[in-house]
């Protein structure tokens, strides 16, 4: 069974000192500091400025972060020794729509992930009409690339996908998550799983495991499409905890939620799975972010602590254009091991950096 080296790596090496329970109930943002990071170094959001769907992660010590491009048409790559200087390195085009026939249009979402040992972006991308966007995926031996295109993640039910994520738990079984209609019309995104059998295609059946149902991830404003996207997840201390986006992006109720299951149990069962009844990362007026949603999960450059990517908007009416920005905090963890996201962190405080980055 194919071994997902990313995830596994953040399962097993996520922090266990310092981190053994979540913020005060008032959701104050963290500012502990940690012990490893350049002495009195901090940040402040947004990190990255400009940016949406934000995917970033951790090898060897360094950051790396690919996002679509600015055009829309294909996928960058940046990467940095720091946080404080990610923002500031250049953004390199690694794959451009069109090229090996691939779809030309609409690149959303991209994410990078290691599979026995060759690179994989998987990515949304359709030929201009988002009907017909589904899940593709490029391939290199190198994170740096050059990366070739794949083809199509191969879905079960070839319906219109995005958002697809990659994950495995400890027994070696690997799944694929995306987001998706229930049928051939837009109208409602829903939460799916099925398992991987190669880089780029699933076996068995895919099944529902979230849709938008609950008060708060039901927000839709004038557009009156529902929607569950984005899913994210964490596997640590025999859980899996897949977060996701609710709501609208278009609004300012985009938010957090959370589905938890064994890791060991059927994950293909919708009953395996558990839905928090709230959102566990939403936006607010004391933060100034909106929209605060679909996010990623890195690891501190030394591996000791676990920490969150995210986008959002200072737009009190909600947005989903090009004013979404890149914001990242750390991750605490209830007695139980439930992650705990806090409140956002606001323009103005100064977040220690991750444990292990030398700062600028």
């Amino acid at each position: 069974m194919r071994r997902l080296v990313a995830v596994v790596v953040l399962a097993l090496g996520l922090l266990l000192a310092g981190c053994s329970s979540g913020p005060s109930p008032s959701g104050e943002p963290p500012v502990a500091a940690p012990a490893s990071s350049a002495a009195g170094a901090s940040f402040t959001n947004p990190v990255l400025g400009q940016g949406a769907d934000p995917f970033l992660t951790v090898v060897d010590g360094r950051y790396y972060y690919v996002q679509s491009s600015t055009s829309g048409q294909g996928v960058t790559l940046r990467s940095s020794t720091s946080l404080t200087t990610l923002a500031s390195a250049p953004a390199k085009t690694i794959f451009t729509g069109g090229d090996d026939g691939s779809p030309c249009c609409e690149w959303w979402a991209p994410e990078l992930h290691q599979i026995d040992g060759r690179w994989y972006v998987y990515v949304a991308a359709d030929d201009g009409d988002n009907e017909h966007h589904r899940s593709y995926v490029l391939e290199s031996s190198d994170i740096d690339g050059p990366y070739t295109f794949a083809g199509r993640l191969r879905l079960p039910g070839d319906r219109w996908a995005i958002d697809s994520t990659v994950f495995a738990v400890p027994d070696g079984r690997s799944y694929v998550s995306w987001s998706g209609w229930p049928g051939a019309n837009n109208g409602q995104q829903d939460l799916y799983l099925a398992e991987l059998a190669t880089p780029t295609t699933t076996k068995g059946k895919a099944v529902l495991v979230s849709k938008p149902e609950l008060d708060w991830e039901t927000k839709s404003g004038t557009v009156g499409v529902l929607v569950n996207e984005g899913p994210a997840a964490l596997v640590r201390d025999g859980k899996v905890f897949l977060s996701y986006s609710g709501s609208g992006c278009w609004t300012p109720d985009y938010a957090l939620g959370l589905l938890t299951a064994d890791a060991s149990a059927n994950l293909l069962d919708p009953k395996t799975w558990a839905k928090s009844p709230e959102p566990v990362f939403a936006g607010s007026e004391a933060s100034g972010e909106y929209g605060t949603g679909h996010n990623s999960f890195f690891t501190s450059p030394d591996g000791s602590q676990t920490w969150f990517a995210y986008h959002a908007v200072t737009t009190p009416e909600g947005s989903c254009g090009d004013d979404r920005e890149v914001y990242v905090q750390p991750l605490t963890f209830a007695d139980d091991g439930t992650p705990q996201f806090g409140a956002p962190s606001g323009q103005e405080t100064a977040i220690p950096l991750p444990a292990g980055d030398p700062g600028s």
